[in-house]
């Protein structure tokens, strides 16, 4: 059921990696999508699918970037995935506003803001966020690196396995560790 459109931007030789990498993770890839998908998308699944298997088609270096994350494809593709249905669900909710009738629901989320960003809300805040660095201060200076190089510069698992030099699984166990003590000094 792959319809994978060979256009002018197709890269010769990209094909029996693809065919490969279709063949270990076409099921994961589609169960993946259908469960991140609202029950009213679930008919745009086999789209999105389509357009990872586009995407990688596309790709200059495909052999390459594939080469360095053997262990991680399977994610590799999630993530495309991810990427994909968001653009999806921001293209389709830029479209709802060009529609959108003003109507008194707005005055009622003008209020609603104005609660939202109020000096209580702020002054919370700025609590949790003290609270926060505290647990921070307190973890093994490899727990907290894990943690800010993922959480403040949004780096992967395996760019910050790469960077500290240790596995990827030590740095999920990192990351997991230092989100337990953070959790348990906010809460």
């Amino acid at each position: 059921m792959l319809y994978v459109v060979k256009s002018k931007t197709h890269r010769p030789g990209n094909e029996s990696l693809l065919d490969q990498i279709i063949a270990e993770h076409d099921a994961a890839l589609r169960r993946f999508v259908r469960v991140r998908l609202s029950m009213q998308r679930r008919d745009e699944a086999d789209d999105v699918v389509q357009d990872v298997y586009a995407r990688l088609a596309q790709m200059d270096n495909l052999e390459e970037r594939v080469a360095e994350r053997l262990d991680t494809v399977r994610n590799y593709l999630f993530q495309i995935a991810v990427n994909i249905m968001t653009d999806r669900f921001r293209k389709a909710s830029s479209r709802r506003e060009a529609d959108h009738v003003h109507t008194d629901d707005e005055q009622v989320a003008t209020s609603l803001d104005c609660t939202l960003n109020s000096p209580e809300r702020q002054l919370e805040g700025k609590r949790t966020l003290q609270l926060i660095q505290a647990a921070l201060n307190e973890l093994k200076p490899e727990l907290r690196q894990a943690f800010l190089l993922n959480r403040m510069d949004n780096r992967s698992y395996r760019e910050i396995s790469d960077i500290m030099g240790v596995s990827v699984s030590s740095v999920e166990k990192y990351i997991s560790a230092a989100l337990v003590a953070v959790r348990k000094q906010v809460l």
